[in-house]
């Protein structure tokens, strides 16, 4: 285990998602349940860095499956779906394969965001969509060493640079 002895990082804020029933993602931006977050930088800040993990599969049309992701924040959410929702600049990513065939395609991602920091109490949360609505894909999903389809947690965190 490593343990950090000054105060460089400060203001953690973890969340281990609850909520790992799988989502079908179609191409409207939607939210991935479980990767909401709250996070207010300490006044100091010279960075945020928020971290998520996640698994998506590409489920239930197997073949040639994007995933655009984006962090976006929020300033009047009250549940991570409801308010107005801005992306955050540089952080829209595009994530697949352009195989055919129909195979379980599944993508482990974690995503590293190193931001400007921001006053004042910001929800987080990671959204999506997919390239069209005939390739969708599936959120929280993952498969074991048997082939069985499990459904599986995501991770987010934010925490501050402080210099």
């Amino acid at each position: 285990m490593t343990y950090i002895t000054n105060n460089i990082l400060q203001n953690y804020n973890n969340t281990i998602g609850n909520h790992n029933d799988t989502h079908i993602i179609s191409d409207t931006i939607e939210y991935y349940k479980g990767t909401g977050l709250t996070y207010t930088p300490p006044v100091n800040a010279s960075k945020v860095i928020v971290e998520c993990s996640l698994q998506i599969a590409a489920f239930p049309t197997y073949q040639v499956s994007w995933a655009n992701s984006r962090l976006q924040y929020s300033t009047d959410s009250t549940d991570y779906e409801d308010g107005t929702w801005t992306s955050f600049p540089g952080t829209q990513m595009r994530e697949g394969s352009e195989s055919t065939a129909a195979d379980n395609m599944l993508f482990f991602f974690t995503w590293v965001f190193v931001l400007s920091p921001w006053s004042g109490e910001r929800k987080l949360r990671l959204a999506g969509r997919s390239d069209d609505s005939l390739c969708r894909f599936k959120v929280h999903r993952s498969i074991t060493y048997t082939r069985s389809s499990i459904n599986a947690r995501s991770f987010i965190s934010a925490y501050s640079l402080v210099q």
